[in-house]
């Protein structure tokens, strides 16, 4: 039986030996420069190790392999983990004298490996200007709790999300320039369609079997990185399905334990809470919360659930021809959440039941109200939706208004107000945020 050493070495060796497969590019980029831990975050099988594997290429294109390692914590030739890894990584490299250029590391899914970040400050302190670390997880806390405090100063981090639109385009071989002519924007739209039946995912985007793959790919997100840690995993998949069936509406714990009760379903509001928060750290799940500058006022009312793709949502939940608006809206909040890291994302609801979809807040200012609506002309556009935005913007003091709509471009002026009406295909692949 090999000892814990050997089976890194070979695992090192295989990857050196190694091509790196074929790959796709994102849109999304790391940084190589500097010396801070890089930490990449998102969803199982949202492309973490592909990214990591695009950053290596470009490394490779001034370096030798062997300057760079990669290691990935799920194989199951590096059963079982031990944390005796991170001292043999370090033996390795003066073996192989590795030393004498910079080493770059990948270290994949690196939560499975206990107590990693006591190890990584060590080394990054130690061979600071000499090692350069990437890690990878599937877990929000990949930037919590330790990491915190034990990191602290010494990392910066990326969020990886399945595809945007612009990637999923990118990944049919799809090209487009600045003006769209009418054969283009047609084919846009189908595909547009397609993304939102079925995702991002690329695994999903790229194989025929999508629905195959939608099915394997939810299962496995919940039953390795959620089960684990609850008691009946019955009850778990049956909520992440709920969830699914009633994205994008507004939802409160307590609501969700009666209609549990309804069905003969037995779970306090402590426990779905636990599985909400379980499901949303592993990025299957986020909510936004009412706006108000009052924290008792977010925590009283109802949240608004969505999920991390609308593949999952058709597939589990209600089918998108069913209610193509609430598909949009869902679709929306994901790319909001892809877009802004530092604004903060809420709805707004006043006590008229005049509601908007999406506020956007930064800092103590509003700085955008987004309303989304499946409409394709502008007299489709509910009167009620205009009201609310309207409203919204008077309470708020904020003047950039905006309905995405499925095909229709145009202003609305109201009340010295100007609403800009925004198809969705050219909201997501033209009007980016200045970052």
């Amino acid at each position: 039986m090999k000892n814990h050493k050997e089976r890194l070495r070979i695992a090192i060796e295989e990857y050196w030996r190694k091509s790196l497969p074929p790959m796709k590019e994102r849109e999304i980029n790391i940084s190589t420069e500097g010396d801070f831990i890089v930490d990449i975050i998102g969803p199982r099988r949202a492309g973490k190790t592909f990214l990591m594997f695009l950053t290596i290429q470009n490394l490779l294109k001034k370096m030798e392999k062997k300057q760079t390692i990669y290691i990935n914590f799920e194989s199951r030739k590096l059963l079982p983990l031990v944390p005796e890894y991170f001292n043999d990584l370090i033996e390795i490299i003066y073996e192989e004298d590795l030393l004498k250029n910079k080493v770059y590391i990948f270290l994949d899914e690196i939560q499975r490996m206990k107590e990693w970040e006591k190890y990584l400050r060590s080394i990054y302190d130690e061979f600071k200007g000499k090692i350069k670390i990437f890690i990878s997880g599937s877990t929000s806390k990949l930037t919590k709790s330790k990491l915190s405090y034990l990191l602290s100063g010494r990392h910066t981090t990326t969020s990886l999300l399945p595809l945007s639109f612009r990637e999923f385009l990118m990944f049919k071989d799809f090209k487009f320039g600045k003006v769209i002519i009418e054969e283009e924007k047609a084919k846009i739209e189908k595909y547009l369609k397609e993304y939102l039946e079925f995702g991002g995912f690329p695994e999903v985007v790229i194989n025929e079997n999508k629905e195959q793959y939608l099915d394997n790919l939810f299962l496995d997100i919940i039953r390795r990185d959620v089960a684990p840690k609850v008691k009946n995993v019955g009850i778990l998949e049956e909520f992440a399905y709920f969830l699914c069936t009633n994205s994008a509406k507004l939802t409160s714990f307590s609501n969700l334990k009666r209609l549990f009760g309804a069905r003969g379903i037995k779970i306090s509001v402590p426990t779905i809470e636990n599985y909400f928060y379980l499901l949303k750290d592993v990025f299957l799940f986020f909510d936004s919360l009412v706006f108000s500058y009052k924290i008792k006022d977010q925590l009283q009312h109802p949240k608004k659930i969505f999920c991390i793709d609308t593949g999952f949502v058709n597939y589990f939940g209600f089918k998108f021809s069913e209610d193509l608006g609430r598909m949009i809206e869902n679709l929306v909040a994901v790319e909001l959440v892809r877009r802004y890291k530092k604004p903060e994302i809420f709805y707004w609801k006043d006590y008229q039941q005049n509601e908007v979809d999406f506020v956007l807040k930064e800092g103590l200012n509003v700085k955008q109200l987004i309303q989304v609506t499946y409409a394709s002309a502008k007299d489709e556009i509910e009167k009620r939706e205009i009201k609310a935005l309207v409203k919204a913007s008077n309470e708020l003091k904020c003047k950039d208004l905006l309905a995405i709509t499925w095909d229709c471009e145009d202003e609305i002026k109201v009340k010295k107000k100007t609403v800009k009406l925004r198809p969705l295909w050219k909201w997501l692949l033209f009007e980016l945020p200045n970052r």
